[in-house]
Protein backbone atom coordinates (compact mmCIF):
# COMPACT_ATOMS: atom_id res chain seq x y z
CA UNK A 1 0.00 0.00 0.00
CA UNK A 2 1.42 3.82 -1.09
CA UNK A 3 1.55 5.59 2.36
CA UNK A 4 1.05 9.27 2.84
CA UNK A 5 4.03 11.42 3.09
CA UNK A 6 3.70 14.07 5.15
CA UNK A 7 4.77 17.35 3.00
CA UNK A 8 5.80 20.33 4.16
CA UNK A 9 2.65 22.91 5.53
CA UNK A 10 0.70 19.89 6.32
CA UNK A 11 -1.28 20.32 9.42
CA UNK A 12 1.12 17.50 11.40
CA UNK A 13 4.16 18.57 9.38
CA UNK A 14 5.30 19.32 13.53
CA UNK A 15 5.30 15.46 13.96
CA UNK A 16 8.66 15.12 10.92
CA UNK A 17 10.43 16.98 14.84
CA UNK A 18 8.82 14.25 16.72
CA UNK A 19 11.26 12.11 19.14
CA UNK A 20 11.02 8.21 17.88
CA UNK A 21 11.43 5.24 19.11
CA UNK A 22 13.37 1.85 18.52
CA UNK A 23 11.67 -0.83 17.11
CA UNK A 24 10.92 -4.00 18.95
CA UNK A 25 12.00 -7.21 17.27
CA UNK A 26 8.20 -8.66 17.97
CA UNK A 27 6.33 -5.81 16.11
CA UNK A 28 3.89 -7.96 14.19
CA UNK A 29 3.26 -4.93 11.50
CA UNK A 30 7.23 -4.56 10.80
CA UNK A 31 7.21 -6.70 7.49
CA UNK A 32 4.23 -5.29 6.35
CA UNK A 33 5.50 -1.48 7.33
CA UNK A 34 8.37 -2.31 5.34
CA UNK A 35 6.83 -3.43 2.55
CA UNK A 36 4.53 -0.75 1.72
CA UNK A 37 7.56 1.92 2.62
CA UNK A 38 9.08 0.22 -0.67
CA UNK A 39 6.40 0.54 -2.53
CA UNK A 40 5.70 4.11 -1.36
CA UNK A 41 9.49 4.64 -2.47
CA UNK A 42 8.59 3.20 -6.20
CA UNK A 43 5.11 5.36 -6.58
CA UNK A 44 7.66 8.50 -5.88
CA UNK A 45 9.95 7.45 -8.66
CA UNK A 46 12.40 10.60 -7.49
CA UNK A 47 12.67 8.94 -3.98
CA UNK A 48 15.60 7.13 -2.92
CA UNK A 49 15.16 6.77 0.78
CA UNK A 50 12.03 6.81 3.31
CA UNK A 51 11.78 6.99 7.04
CA UNK A 52 9.48 6.30 9.19
CA UNK A 53 8.45 10.31 10.75
CA UNK A 54 7.84 10.80 6.97
CA UNK A 55 5.01 8.43 7.27
CA UNK A 56 3.70 9.69 10.68
CA UNK A 57 5.30 6.15 12.47
CA UNK A 58 7.63 7.15 15.08
CA UNK A 59 9.88 4.54 14.97
CA UNK A 60 13.33 4.33 14.19
CA UNK A 61 13.53 2.99 11.07
CA UNK A 62 14.21 3.82 7.37
CA UNK A 63 14.36 2.51 3.79
CA UNK A 64 16.42 2.94 0.94
CA UNK A 65 16.54 1.75 -2.49
CA UNK A 66 18.28 3.39 -5.64
CA UNK A 67 18.75 0.93 -9.11
CA UNK A 68 21.54 -1.14 -7.60
CA UNK A 69 21.01 -1.15 -3.63
CA UNK A 70 18.31 -1.81 -1.44
CA UNK A 71 18.25 -2.09 2.56
CA UNK A 72 16.30 -1.19 5.49
CA UNK A 73 17.66 0.17 8.77
CA UNK A 74 16.48 -0.40 11.52
CA UNK A 75 17.57 1.25 14.45
CA UNK A 76 20.96 2.71 13.48
CA UNK A 77 23.54 4.17 14.78
CA UNK A 78 26.00 6.02 12.85
CA UNK A 79 29.81 7.28 12.68
CA UNK A 80 30.13 10.13 10.05
CA UNK A 81 33.89 9.78 8.73
CA UNK A 82 35.42 11.86 5.51
CA UNK A 83 35.35 15.16 4.41
CA UNK A 84 32.37 17.29 4.52
CA UNK A 85 31.05 17.71 1.06
CA UNK A 86 28.33 20.56 -0.32
CA UNK A 87 25.78 19.03 -2.42
CA UNK A 88 21.87 20.12 -3.25
CA UNK A 89 19.24 17.48 -2.36
CA UNK A 90 15.79 16.98 -2.19
CA UNK A 91 13.31 15.51 0.43
CA UNK A 92 9.63 13.80 -0.42
CA UNK A 93 8.51 15.78 2.17
CA UNK A 94 9.93 19.13 0.62
CA UNK A 95 8.50 18.05 -3.13
CA UNK A 96 10.17 19.75 -6.19
CA UNK A 97 12.38 22.11 -4.36
CA UNK A 98 16.42 21.41 -3.79
CA UNK A 99 18.70 22.57 -0.50
CA UNK A 100 22.15 22.82 0.27
CA UNK A 101 23.68 20.97 2.55
CA UNK A 102 26.91 19.50 4.40
CA UNK A 103 27.08 15.88 3.97
CA UNK A 104 30.29 13.76 5.30
CA UNK A 105 31.77 11.70 2.04
CA UNK A 106 31.21 8.53 4.23
CA UNK A 107 29.45 6.34 6.78
CA UNK A 108 30.11 3.86 9.25
CA UNK A 109 26.26 2.32 10.23
CA UNK A 110 25.34 -0.25 12.98
CA UNK A 111 21.93 -1.22 12.04
CA UNK A 112 18.89 -4.60 12.33
CA UNK A 113 18.00 -5.60 8.94
CA UNK A 114 14.74 -6.73 7.56
CA UNK A 115 15.56 -10.43 8.97
CA UNK A 116 16.64 -8.74 12.46
CA UNK A 117 20.69 -9.76 11.62
CA UNK A 118 22.65 -7.26 13.45
CA UNK A 119 24.78 -5.88 10.46
CA UNK A 120 27.92 -3.20 10.08
CA UNK A 121 28.45 -1.22 7.35
CA UNK A 122 30.38 1.49 5.57
CA UNK A 123 28.95 3.31 2.97
CA UNK A 124 30.48 6.15 0.76
CA UNK A 125 29.29 8.94 -1.47
CA UNK A 126 26.00 8.78 -2.89
CA UNK A 127 25.19 6.14 -0.21
CA UNK A 128 26.27 7.83 2.34
CA UNK A 129 24.33 10.57 1.48
CA UNK A 130 20.93 9.37 1.73
CA UNK A 131 21.85 7.32 4.92
CA UNK A 132 23.00 10.72 6.58
CA UNK A 133 19.77 12.12 5.47
CA UNK A 134 17.35 9.42 6.09
CA UNK A 135 19.42 9.41 9.30
CA UNK A 136 18.41 12.90 10.45
CA UNK A 137 14.76 12.32 9.97
CA UNK A 138 15.41 10.17 13.11
CA UNK A 139 16.82 12.37 14.81
CA UNK A 140 13.98 15.15 14.14
CA UNK A 141 16.36 17.23 11.80
CA UNK A 142 15.11 18.64 8.25
CA UNK A 143 17.17 19.55 5.16
CA UNK A 144 16.13 23.26 5.75
CA UNK A 145 18.25 23.06 9.54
Amino acid sequence: MVLDIIKYGDTNYGKLRSKNVDVKKENPFLQQLIDDMFETLEYHKNGVGLAAPQINKTLNLFVVKTPTFQEVFINPEIHLEGLDIQIKEGCLSFPNIDFAVNRREKVQIKFYDRNWTYRYAEYKETLAIIIQHEYDHLKGKLIID
